[in-house]
């Protein structure tokens, strides 16, 4: 890493002269000399210090007089203006920058607070003002624009979500019942193994299930990237010294670029292997479903179908289903409730519904069940 000293610039904020080379420690206009209130830049030409001058500089910041408020070299023991001690200071540069910086934050913060702006421009006065407004309108709404359609979207849901209540018809009450009637039979069934009660009437040896095995290799391409050393990159930044100079630090970076290449590798391919065993194919009693016996009406009053049972047979699953039609606004609508509520509506009655997305969710208050 290479570094050299460059010369930095200031301005005179007594005269208004400007430019003046860090080195100089008066104004050459005025002869007021750097203050409290000076700040080091860099000019767009550099300045290089030669060698012997540059060891001189960069060795820390100037240290500012408590007494006078004068810059001054950090191997100087009194300052140059007043002859104070130097042993008596207790900021530099740097500290000294960093307390400005604070003091202008805070006054832009409270100028912000009591007019709602900063210093840059009110919008009210000059040019910066109005092109700043120009700039941020079409922004301002886009942002609306964006909100409104937002607001729009959600607004819609929540039409169509949001629980309504209506005055409903009871349109007419409906029911269904069945019984699954089971026989104990002879069945054939077949299994990689015979349960107890089974009797084996034929096996087979048939797939069992599949395993992957090598079959070969097959020879394949392919585009891979590879990371290439392409030279290197210069940098340069530069440090403030706080003493009128700035180091110019010189590094370097590699740089790489990507590069493509063919390469070919050996993919292998897998083929499904079946794997036997013995299937065996057996007789054996089970109770199976033999028919359905069912009972439905449009009444109120709903009762389980009759049915007979022989001697190998009896009864096995029981379902119901209860319903209700439902008139509202002239459309019609069906639900189905558990018995004990069904049983407490009759055709004609005037009932409460609320309704959500098309849908009945509630009769009387009460929450239909899912």
């Amino acid at each position: 890493m290479a570094k050299r000293i460059v010369e930095g610039l200031w301005n005179c904020r007594y005269c208004g002269t400007k430019g003046i080379g860090g080195l100089t420690k008066s104004c050459p206009c005025c002869g007021h000399p750097q203050d409290e209130g000076t700040r080091f830049y860099l000019g767009n030409k550099k300045k290089y210090l030669e060698k012997d001058l540059a060891a001189q500089y960069g060795q820390g910041p100037d240290w500012l007089c408590p007494y006078c408020g004068s810059l001054n070299r950090i191997r100087f023991k009194y300052c140059s203006n007043c002859g104070a001690e130097k042993d008596s200071a207790e900021d530099d540069y740097f500290t000294n920058q960093d307390k400005q910086d604070k003091k202008e934050a805070e006054k832009e913060a409270e100028l912000k607070k009591l007019t709602g702006k900063d210093k840059k421009g009110s919008g009210k006065s000059g040019k910066g003002g109005d092109i700043s407004k120009k700039q941020k309108m079409p922004l301002r709404k886009k942002l609306l624009i964006i909100s409104a359609a937002v607001l729009a979207f959600f607004a819609v849901l929540l039409f169509i979500f949001w629980p309504r209540n209506y005055n409903a018809t009871v349109g007419g009450t409906g029911w269904a019942r069945e019984i699954d009637i089971e026989a104990w039979r002879t069945v054939q069934e077949d299994d990689w193994q015979v349960p107890d009660g089974g009797r084996v009437y034929d096996t087979k040896e048939e797939i069992h299930h599949y395993v992957q095995v090598l079959d070969h290799y097959e020879t394949k391409t392919r585009e891979v990237s590879e990371r290439v050393y392409d030279g290197e990159d210069t940098h340069t930044s530069y440090v403030n010294n706080g003493d009128g100079t700035f180091t110019e630090e010189t590094y370097s970076t590699p740089r790489y670029r990507t590069e493509y290449h063919t390469e070919t590798y050996r993919e292998p391919v897998y083929r499904d292997e079946p794997v036997f065993a013995i299937k065996y194919y057996y007789e054996i009693e089970r109770w199976v479903v033999d028919r359905e016996e069912k009972s439905e009406g449009a009444d109120s009053e709903p009762y389980w179908p009759e049915y007979t049972l022989a001697a190998n047979e009896r009864t096995g699953f029981r379902g119901e289903a209860y319903t209700m039609g439902i008139y509202v606004k002239d459309k019609s609508y069906t639900v189905s409730l558990p018995l004990e509520r069904w049983e407490t509506f009759q055709k004609g009655d005037q009932i409460e519904v609320t309704m959500s997305a098309g849908q009945i969710t509630k009769i009387n208050g009460e929450e239909l069940e899912s």
